[in-house]
């Protein structure tokens, strides 16, 4: 990602800390701060192109949409697994399958909403701003139906998220489709 050894070493020290430290509140802070730690790497999701202005070249090979996109949201879901896993691992340990189905939603969520928002608005400013204040009132503040980790009681969350991701997926493509004139 061109990030230097510190980044690394304080996304390890995250992912150790959610895995590691036995207090319930104490690991759900440690984990949200894990899911914050990649927002300048999510943001560039669906933006990187009309940044650089190479679009043109980028989107200039066979196949696209159709490969080119799926990798960048993989490579996004990668990052929410690598640097929030301790907590996913520490509900898998503890056999909480719903509050690891909510996690896994969220780690598919923010990825969906950072590469749909890059897309359409062609800019890594609009999901870093809109991001950090869901993240504040979700995961910080434990707000139900706003905390995309799960870690608030929410009755409806894990699906509702799922559904936010297929529908943001949609999104993503249809923009990237227009913009490259397939529309």
């Amino acid at each position: 990602t061109g990030h230097g050894w510190w980044w690394y070493l304080v996304a390890a020290g995250l992912f150790a800390a959610s895995l590691a430290v036995p207090d319930v509140q104490a690991r759900q802070a440690v984990a949200a701060f894990a899911w914050l730690w990649p927002v300048l790497i999510w943001s560039q999701m669906g933006a990187r192109e009309a940044r650089y202005d190479t679009g043109k070249l980028v989107f200039s090979c066979a196949h696209a949409l159709d490969r080119q996109m799926p990798a960048v949201w993989v490579a996004g879901v990668v990052v929410a697994i690598a640097t929030g896993g301790g907590l996913g691992i520490r509900l898998l340990i503890g056999g909480d399958w719903p509050g690891f189905a909510a996690w896994l939603a969220g780690a598919l969520f923010v990825p969906s909403f950072a590469l749909a928002l890059g897309v359409w608005s062609g800019s890594s400013k609009l999901f870093e701003a809109l991001y950090t204040l869901w993240w504040y009132a979700g995961p910080m503040n434990h707000v139900p139906g706003v905390d995309f980790m799960g870690m608030a009681p929410a009755r409806f969350g894990t699906p509702f998220y799922l559904l936010a991701t297929l529908a943001l997926l949609m999104a993503a493509y249809v923009g990237r489709r227009g913009k490259l004139g397939y529309a």
